[in-house]
């Protein structure tokens, strides 16, 4: 009995750190994640976000994900060098620090990433219904890498994806 015991405890920890659905700010580990916001609730204090997180893969390790995943034959590559899992759609509500540092998707003459933003503008897209690549922040229907300290966000960046 203590066998299993053990097991399951590893089991909860390792569950623990890898995020959930039940809004617990702890749920997601300090780092860079990259993922999907479904919704910004800038009514509470400190405002929060709704993360799903995914993983953004690239080269080999994305053709290979997507042979697995039964995205791709074997032998082919997925187009732009990228591929995008999601196998877990849970989401996480995450605190916003106040300092937060927003850049995102800036599309002149051409699209790059990286542009300054603000977080204010950037909460605002989420009640769009139809974001476009001309509009400075786009919402839920783009993609994002969230940088989480101390069980805070610190950074939204806007991927770029052609």
């Amino acid at each position: 009995m203590p066998r299993i015991a053990s097991a399951l405890a590893v089991v909860v920890a390792v569950v623990a750190g890898c995020g959930g659905s039940d809004g617990d700010a702890g749920a997601l580990d300090d780092g860079r994640h990259y993922g999907y916001v479904r919704a910004v609730d800038t009514s509470s204090a400190p405002p929060t976000i709704s993360f799903d997180a995914a993983e953004f893969l690239i080269g080999d390790e994305a053709d290979e994900a997507a042979v697995e995943d039964g995205v791709i034959a074997e032998g082919e590559t997925v187009p732009n060098d990228y591929y995008v899992r999601n196998a877990d759609i849970a989401e996480v509500d995450l605190p916003v620090s106040d300092d937060v540092v927003v850049t995102r998707v800036e599309c002149d003459a051409g699209c790059t990433d990286g542009a300054p933003g603000r977080f204010e503008p950037f909460a605002q897209s989420f009640s769009s219904p139809e974001p476009s690549l001309e509009d400075d922040y786009r919402g839920a229907t783009s993609q994002y890498w969230v940088t989480v300290e101390g069980g805070s966000v610190v950074a939204i960046d806007e991927q770029y994806l052609p």
